[in-house]
């Protein structure tokens, strides 16, 4: 559920538009029709270009228990 003053990680996405433009040769080329994207409160996609933030942390394995 989203609600105020909890934190979410929310792609806005136009299913009738979507499409990855990346390539072999231009693999970090933008999908379309992504065109916001917040990660835990924190826009890194706004209107279609990058924000320059990097919010969030990366997710690592951990062991499971035996």
């Amino acid at each position: 559920m989203i609600a105020p003053r909890r934190r979410a990680d929310l792609a806005l996405v136009d299913p009738a538009t979507v499409a990855d433009r990346a390539t072999y040769g231009v693999p970090t080329a933008l999908a379309v029709g992504i065109d916001n994207v917040v990660v835990g409160g924190v826009a890194v996609l706004a209107g279609g270009e990058l924000t320059g933030a990097t919010p969030g942390a990366a997710a690592r394995p951990t062991a499971r228990p035996s």
